[in-house]
């Protein structure tokens, strides 16, 4: 078993007048993660919304999601629409599966190496 995790502010869109916190209608974040060491298949995603920054006049409204899971990584999206206001969100996340391990034929059971089956 594999896990990996990780905690960060996702964006920061106060400070430089970016759309998630200076405009209207449809918005979205994707931010792309690579694992530093492949998963054997794709592994489940736990996302978390650990902090939030948003205007009080509007409405609080936003979808978090992981998406394009892979064994090498995923994307994170976080989105927003009508007149919500998000200066700031952060999340944490985790991924948990089975590590990938790349055995030499000898090291299967039942094998001599040579694609023989051994007694």
């Amino acid at each position: 078993m594999q896990i990996i995790q990780a905690s960060d502010e996702l964006f920061n869109h106060v400070d430089a007048g970016l759309p998630m916190w200076s405009s209207d209608g449809d918005r979205m974040v994707r931010l792309n993660i690579a694992f530093r060491v492949t998963f054997a298949d794709v592994p489940l995603i736990n996302l978390g919304l650990t902090g939030v920054d948003s205007a009080h006049d509007q409405n609080l409204r936003f979808w978090l999601r992981a998406a394009d899971v892979t064994p090498q990584g995923f994307s994170i999206e976080f989105s927003t629409w009508g007149d919500t206001h998000i200066a700031r969100a952060a999340v944490s996340w985790q991924a948990v599966g089975e590590a990938y391990t790349k055995l030499p034929p000898s090291a299967v059971r039942g094998s001599r190496g040579n694609g023989e089956l051994a007694p």
